[in-house]
């Protein structure tokens, strides 16, 4: 009877009791209660990151517009309010200058710059470099009515105005700063005295 197969088959195919059930699942709660505060932390570190990413990218895609089309008035990143920006070919008619409205994800925004000089802009020329504008010898800056289309209207009028988003640093670069506003981490884009653009690794 003892090797009669069909008993070690009914033995063989016993599962698993309530209170090993139990037990695994206390386990996978404890260990998710654990890992969530560091993966909350890294969601949002890599929020941050990828909008600054995507700062950088505009602020390139300004600077090589500026060069490719050998331009006499500039190309401009210009942020438009705290949370969206585009880039601005001022050589263009009205209708064709402004590249597309961008916005950063929601719970991220740009901070206000308390620099000398600082404003919501910055222009590249036709080399690459770039200037203040507002500051001599680089001339006013986009006034705040060209930098929105009509299809933007509800977009541009519904959040604050343009900012001191963009500031200047001691060496002569300029410097975009994100805030991340439920953690409050902070990431920079730079842009470097001759024009290079250098987010925050």
């Amino acid at each position: 009877m003892a090797n009669d197969p069909r008993v070690n088959q009914r033995r063989a195919e016993r599962g698993f009791t309530l209170i090993e059930m139990l037990v695994v699942v206390g386990i996978v709660a404890v260990m998710a209660a654990v890992a969530l505060p560091s993966i909350g932390t890294y969601v949002r570190n890599y929020k941050i990151k990828g909008a600054s990413q995507e700062v950088a990218g505009e602020v390139t895609s300004a600077r090589s517009k500026a060069i490719m089309t050998n331009t006499n008035a500039g190309v401009s990143f210009v942020t438009v309010d705290a949370d969206s920006y585009r880039w601005v070919h001022e050589d263009l008619a009205l209708g064709e200058q402004l590249g597309p409205l961008k916005e950063l994800p929601t719970g991220i925004r740009f901070v206000v710059s308390g620099t000398a000089n600082a404003g919501p802009s910055i222009r590249f020329q036709r080399l690459g470099g770039f200037c203040t504008p507002g500051v001599a010898p680089c001339g006013a800056g986009v006034p705040g009515a060209n930098v929105c289309a009509a299809v933007d209207g509800p977009r541009c009028t519904n959040r604050e105005p343009m900012g001191t988003f963009v500031g200047t640093e001691a060496g002569g670069g300029m410097v975009i700063t994100l805030l991340e506003e439920v953690s409050g981490l902070q990431r920079t884009v730079r842009i470097a005295p001759g024009g290079r653009v250098l987010p925050q690794p």
